[in-house]
């Protein structure tokens, strides 16, 4: 049976028509990969700059704290120097304030270490979810890559199909 020369063309419209459906699938599922490998990037660099920012805090709370310990160490000193030239003897009220004075010290200088734990510590879990956001980003790549492969195979067994079914009728 002889084909004629419009069947041929429509046979070969379909089937360029086909290919670049197939190579259109294909080339989806690879960008979006490619996209999501930039977003994993992205989001490792957010996790460092975020583990970064959490040892600065953490450093500067603890400088904070050494200079506010200093500090109190220069409070007591001079409450024990004016007591002494008052000649008043550090027993009864006089200790009690002074322990008062120590304890409401460490106190506030334990508050100034908590804070920059607490802080760097919330820094460190954002570095965490910002890390998982990127190894998630890279496995909905894979997935977009496979699903595009899966789409063009499908799409060419389908058109090859309609294809046949188009040559045997003419």
């Amino acid at each position: 049976m002889a084909l004629s020369a419009l069947a041929i063309t429509a046979l070969g419209v379909g089937g360029g028509g086909l290919g670049l459906q197939m190579k259109g699938q294909h080339q989806a599922g690879k960008a979006a990969e490619r996209q999501a490998k930039n977003e994993a990037i992205l989001q490792e660099h957010n996790a460092k700059l975020k583990e970064r920012e959490a040892t600065e805090r953490q450093e500067a709370a603890s400088v904070e704290e050494r200079k506010h310990r200093k500090a109190g160490e220069r409070l007591k000193a001079r409450q024990r120097v004016q007591a002494g030239q008052a000649g008043v003897e550090p027993v009864g009220s006089l200790k009690k304030v002074q322990e008062e004075t120590a304890d409401e010290l460490e106190i506030d200088a334990l508050m100034i270490r908590r804070g920059g734990t607490v802080g760097a510590a919330r820094l460190t879990a954002d570095a965490q979810l910002s890390r998982l956001s990127g190894r998630s980003a890279l496995l909905r790549g894979r997935s977009a890559r496979r699903a595009g492969r899966i789409g063009a195979i499908s799409s060419g067994l389908s058109g090859g199909a309609n294809l046949g079914l188009l040559a045997a009728s003419v």
